[in-house]
């Protein structure tokens, strides 16, 4: 530990070497049936295995608990332990009757759902963008993309993972469901996502989320609001656009020190194929 002014209380105590990204969701991201199961890591557009995680001195032990119960945990307990097993939150959306249907975007009311804490994936999406505003050491050679937010805002939020107050009206957290069956386990760091008002997004193993900022935000997109509305979504075009940026970033990296294992993937998932039609 080290002593310091932790960045959530601004309490002077015994500091966590805290992890940006959730441990578990490192764990979760290995793959065991390769010969390096670490997971590969997009940095300074080179592409390569490592087993090192974003990580500083940032958080006392009071408030890594706090994050911890206020989603964290339950979020690790509900995404996928390995690739292509069954995501539970599908499992139970399939049950569900969503309020608005069109074109692969559903809307589903929490409260018809209630095994599924909204509460908590709202509190976790918050925590992730609000950290997403700190300064973190490198690591590989790069550091996270930081999001911006204003001196009201940025407070306003803090206030609000302390249970001091509610999210700032000017800010919409949007929590989607991954909408294909196999779940991809991998993680991004909050990002800018280009359009007409400033919002940023990351994955989470089977969670999207994103956070919009302004006081004229489109009344549809107010809708989707986990926190004030709140509902959970399924948006195709949404997913389609996370795997479009991930296959983006994949093709113009430099690949040359995970040749190997895209091989092993590929005869994996070929021999896969063959198995499913013997």
């Amino acid at each position: 530990m080290q002593h310091g002014k932790c960045e959530l209380c601004h309490l002077m105590r015994d500091l966590h070497d805290s992890h940006y990204l959730p441990a578990g969701g490192y764990r979760r991201a290995r793959a065991a049936n390769l010969k390096n199961p670490n997971p590969i890591i997009l940095s300074n557009g080179k592409a390569k295995q490592s087993s090192n995680q974003v990580r500083d001195y940032k958080f006392c032990t009071e408030c890594e608990k706090r994050f911890n119960v206020g989603g964290e945990s339950w979020v690790l307990s509900k995404v996928p332990a390995q690739y292509g097993k069954p995501f539970e939150i599908h499992t139970l959306l399939n049950t569900a009757t969503p309020t608005f249907v069109r074109k692969g975007f559903l809307i589903f009311p929490g409260a018809t759902v209630p095994e599924i804490d909204l509460a908590k994936l709202v509190y976790f999406g918050i925590s992730m963008f609000w950290r997403a505003t700190l300064d973190w050491s490198p690591v590989d050679g790069g550091t996270p993309p930081k999001l911006f937010m204003n001196i009201r805002q940025k407070e306003g939020v803090r206030q609000f993972l302390l249970g001091n107050g509610p999210l700032p009206k000017d800010m919409v957290i949007t929590v989607a469901v991954w909408p294909f069956k196999k779940v991809y386990l991998m993680n991004f760091v909050p990002s800018r996502v280009e359009g007409a008002y400033r919002q940023y997004r990351f994955h989470f193993s089977g969670f999207i989320f994103v956070l919009s900022f302004g006081k004229k935000l489109p009344a549809e997109l107010k809708r989707t609001c986990a926190y004030r509305s709140k509902v959970l979504t399924i948006n195709s075009k949404l997913g389609e656009s996370v795997k479009q940026e991930l296959a983006s970033q994949l093709e113009t990296a430099d690949k040359r020190r995970i040749q190997g294992t895209l091989q092993e993937i590929a005869a994996i998932r070929a021999k896969s194929a063959s198995s499913s039609q013997n």
